[in-house]
């Protein structure tokens, strides 16, 4: 390199080289945001109030349900598939609601 080239930074040319995400996209990764916050409300139900993993379950129902409308038909999260997702999420909230309201 010359003294008069200054160095690239690799990060930013990173950056700069991957294409825009799309809106789908952009819900995806939010979506996958809260499914690994619920993931971590399950794994910890004992110390976390139950009240957080319908809310955060309930959300990322929400989100996914708006990338899948926009097109999304495949996710990070393990079980790949959004409506897939939705439904255990579905019935992590309807468990959690019904613990809630009646066992606790």
């Amino acid at each position: 390199m010359s003294a008069g080239t200054p160095a690239l930074d690799p990060i930013k040319a990173w950056l700069a080289a991957r294409p825009p995400l799309t809106r789908a996209q952009k819900f995806d990764r939010l979506a996958f945001t809260f499914c690994k916050m619920g993931t971590v409300g399950l794994i910890a139900w004992l110390v976390t109030p139950p009240l957080f993993v319908l809310a955060v379950a309930l959300v990322a129902i929400g989100l996914y349900g708006k990338a899948a409308t926009l097109g999304i038909t495949r996710s990070q999260c393990v079980l790949r598939r959004p409506l897939l997702i939705m439904g255990f999420w579905a019935a992590i909230a309807a468990a959690d609601g019904y613990w809630l309201l009646f066992l606790r």
